[in-house]
């Protein structure tokens, strides 16, 4: 295993965000903070020093990019930029200690929402910082979920093809810029267009800006506490909510309609087979909540099963999702988005297939004699594909286990365990407010080891559990 040249990806990654640092400060500069302006662009020359080291120290390495450089990698980039994001929350004086620093950038990055930070009590610049630090995440998720995990076939089969699912060896960074600058540019633009209609629809822009970054990148920090219905209309809400909802579509999709810019592109974008079920997820949540619920509630309700299922989790008003039973709401949030999204959870496609292929097997049993083939999309899948998608479906569910287990171990009554441990695993943070009104259960209660174990799980669901349990095998340091 070329370890350098992990360190040379890495050099890289500390440039970039230094970058980032760099960009946050001169926006800083319209807040009129000019101490925490200066602040952010002495990080970055820190961090992009730091960087420049590590580069040319390793600037001679082989230019060998295997599976496992790729996947170590990938991991590493996980866990370092939340130290690089927790920076800011420690300069600033946001967070009292690294561990709670650690937490809250590890949730932003990881798009996953959960914060024990009062949003209320918090500096524009902080509150900016964490929006900007959740789109630039959701941007890494679909982009190394394009370069790496689908062209790695850790997604399975099934997901929607494109000639962007490659991986040439001696090339993986570049890979990684390229793509990267292609999500980031259509993100960027839906962004834009999301923070001008909600500006246009009433909304203030500093609060428009946020929820946009937010919703695209499927994240759920809010810039204000206590429901949304207090400063955005329904004009507002509903931008917002569309937003959400093309940040849990297929990445690969999204680029296919922004490519062809025509009618049959758009209508390729709606006829996609994880589209079509995320709408349904949406319908399904809705119906069941209108039951829970009084017909008065139908927008409220509608607003945020769109929220909900695209994993942003963005609470809209008081009555709202509230009512339906806890665990209808865990099985939902597990299902995710679609696969090569921002949103989290297992993936609609993983889902529609391991259906299908159940199906197909129960068919089997009740025919014996007939040759079954399983049919999706048109086409003839053979069982072997699916072995990795059960793979993927059994550690989930082991992972799911175990964070419950160590959650429960640290103090954590059972179903608070069982909702943070899910809120984790499939990085939605925004999951925990519908268990705080019935037990009392805070963020702001979380102990430091309980924030440790919940940052493993959110970067563990966000790299798709199977590359962390590839560490685990001897095979992997082997080679």
């Amino acid at each position: 295993m070329a370890i350098t040249r992990i360190i040379y990806w890495l050099g890289n990654t500390f440039i970039i965000f230094a970058a980032l640092l760099g960009f946050t400060s001169f926006l800083i500069l319209f807040l009129q903070d000019y101490k925490s302006s200066v602040i952010f662009f002495i990080l970055s020359i820190v961090v992009l020093t730091i960087g420049s080291i590590l580069k040319l120290l390793t600037h001679n390495t082989s230019n060998r990019d295997g599976n496992s450089e790729a996947l170590l990698f990938l991991l590493l980039f996980w866990i370092f930029v939340p130290i690089l994001g927790s920076l800011p929350y420690i300069a600033l004086g946001a967070s009292n200690s690294f561990i709670s620093a650690y937490f809250e950038s590890v949730s932003a990055f990881t798009t996953t929402g959960a914060s024990s930070l009062i949003a209320d009590e918090l500096s524009q610049v902080i509150i900016l910082w964490r929006s900007i630090l959740q789109w630039f995440g959701g941007v890494c998720a679909a982009t190394f979920a394009i370069v790496i995990l689908a062209a790695l076939n850790l997604f399975g089969t099934g997901i929607h093809k494109s000639k962007l699912f490659t991986l040439e060896k001696g090339k993986l960074f570049l890979k990684i810029l390229t793509i990267g600058r292609i999500v980031a540019f259509i993100y960027f633009l839906i962004t834009l267009f999301s923070v001008l209609f909600i500006v246009f629809s009433g909304s203030n822009f500093f609060d428009s800006l946020c929820l946009s970054l937010s919703g695209i990148s499927s994240g759920g920090l809010m810039p204000k506490s206590g429901p949304m219905d207090i400063y955005m209309n329904q004009v507002g809400v509903s931008i917002l909510s569309v937003t959400c909802l093309i940040g849990a579509m297929n990445i690969a999709v999204l680029h296919d309609f922004f490519r062809l810019k025509n009618t049959k592109a758009f209508f390729s974008l709606l006829k996609n087979v994880e589209h079509k079920a995320l709408i349904a997820f949406v319908l399904i949540l809705f119906f069941i909540g209108v039951i829970y619920s009084s017909f008065g509630s139908v927008f409220v309700i509608l607003i945020e099963s769109i929220f909900f299922i695209s994993t942003t989790g963005f609470n809209y008003a008081i009555d709202g999702l509230e009512n339906i039973p806890v665990a209808i709401l865990i099985s939902l949030s597990l299902i995710g988005g679609s696969a090569l999204s921002t949103a989290g959870g297992l993936k609609i496609i993983r889902i529609l297939l391991l259906f299908r292929h159940l199906g197909t097997d129960m068919n089997r049993l009740s025919h014996p004699s007939r040759i079954l083939p399983v049919l999706f999309r048109g086409q003839h899948i053979p069982d072997r594909s699916f072995l990795s998608i059960w793979m993927y479906f059994f550690g989930y569910t082991i992972f799911f286990g175990i964070s419950i287990c160590l959650l429960g171990a640290s103090g954590l009554k059972f179903d608070s365990a069982v909702m943070l441990g899910a809120a984790s695993i499939s990085n939605f943070g925004p999951l925990m407010q519908y268990i705080s009104t019935e037990s009392g259960f805070s963020m702001n209660d979380l102990t430091e080891q309980q924030k440790v174990i919940s940052s493993f799980f959110m970067i563990s669901g966000r790299v798709e559990v199977l590359a962390v349990l590839i560490l685990f095998t001897p095979s992997f340091w082997r080679h």
